[in-house]
Formats: C-alpha cells, sequence, structure tokens
C-alpha cells in the first residue's frame, strides 16, 4: 500500500506547489506582461507556497511518518524551506533590478498597503528563518519559540495573502483568488490539526 500511497503524495504536494505556476501559464496573460515581471511573480508565487507548506509541522502528521519516517520528513522540512525562503527573496530582488521604482515598496511609512505587505511578509519571513537558524544561540526555549513560529506564520500568510491579492497581477480572476483562499485554510487546518496531536501525546 505504501507503494502506491508514497508517489501519490508526492504528485499531490507537487501538483498543490506547483498549481499557482500552471495557473499563470493557462490564465489570460495581464496586458501589460513582462518576461522578467513574469519571472518574479512566478518565483515570489512558488516560494510562498512552499513557505506555507513549511508552516505545517509535517513530522507531527501521523499519515506521513508512517509513510516518509520522521527523519526524512524533518531533513524535506529544513532544505524546502531554505528553498522557499531564497525565492521569497529572489521575488522582490528581480523587481527591484528589472525596475529601481519598486524600492519605492520598501517605503513602510509613505507607501501604499498593498506593498508595505509584501514587505512586512519579507522581513517577519527573515525573522523566522533567523529564529529557526539561530534559536539556541538566542537561549529560546523550545515552547517560546514553537509560539513564536505559529504567531510568525500566520502573520506572515496574512500579509502575503494581502499583498498577493490586493496587487491582484495573476490573481483578478476568481478560479485564481481562490486558489489562495483554499492554501490559506488547508494550511490552518493542518496547523491546527498537528497542534491538537502534539497536546494529545502529552496526556
Amino acid at each position: 500500500m505504501d507503494q502506491i500511497r508514497k508517489p501519490a503524495l508526492i504528485v499531490l504536494f507537487a501538483l498543490g506547489t506547483a498549481a499557482p505556476i500552471l495557473i499563470m501559464l493557462l490564465a489570460p496573460q495581464p496586458a501589460s506582461r513582462q518576461l522578467w515581471r513574469d519571472g518574479a511573480v512566478g518565483l515570489g508565487f512558488l516560494g510562498f507556497a512552499l513557505m506555507g507548506w513549511q508552516f505545517v509541522p509535517m513530522a507531527r502528521l501521523p499519515f506521513l511518518t508512517d509513510i516518509f519516517g520522521r527523519a526524512a520528513l524533518l531533513n524535506f522540512h529544513i532544505q524546502l524551506s531554505l528553498a522557499a525562503f531564497y525565492l521569497v527573496v529572489a521575488h522582490p530582488v528581480i523587481l527591484m533590478l528589472g525596475n529601481p521604482r519598486y524600492l519605492l515598496a520598501f517605503d513602510l511609512l509613505g507607501g501604499v498597503w498593498r506593498l508595505r505587505a509584501g514587505v512586512l511578509a519579507l522581513l517577519l519571513t527573515m525573522i523566522i528563518v533567523a529564529t529557526c537558524v539561530w534559536r539556541a544561540k538566542l537561549n529560546m526555549g523550545k515552547t517560546t519559540w514553537i509560539w513564536l513560529h505559529d504567531i510568525l506564520a500566520v502573520a506572515i500568510m496574512g500579509f502575503s495573502l494581502y499583498h498577493i491579492l490586493r496587487v491582484g497581477y495573476y490573481t483578478s480572476q476568481p478560479l485564481q483568488r481562490g486558489l489562495w483562499i483554499i492554501y490559506i485554510v488547508v494550511w490552518g487546518i493542518l496547523i491546527v490539526y498537528t497542534r491538537a496531536v502534539a497536546v494529545a501525546n502529552q496526556k
């Protein structure tokens, strides 16, 4: 049975992660389409999708650990988290290289909220990565780190979704917007479920 479920889950994960890119390719193209901006948007979409899955403690999901093993899932989580971070950082870097005017997005005091939300999501992403990498050096307890991780994850999801939907580049169609809302709902359910499993195991 695992020989069937394992590849099936891998394919579902790949399709679920690549769905925003597939929609970009199949959806009507914006009138102001530019290749470099399309690339930056695609990397941002892919990075956020990957990051959303990493917010879910996969190593705590019994139906996954039974198939892949906890050690493999932890290693997978670390590698994909770094990949997601690099993709998310590449998104604004490419935009600014293509058009330096995008630097104005980093004006957190006078900029428009649809851009400020993206910058805030990026800054919080840097913080969450820093707490993961340097948790020991920061002398942060596991419980404190878990709560901080969850709070930052929710904030990043919120700011990112607001940024994606308000900018509206490749998210003007109901199907496109619905995809991101489905992402948030699925990630939220999985996060709550893993926390409930963790609490149940402590009893």
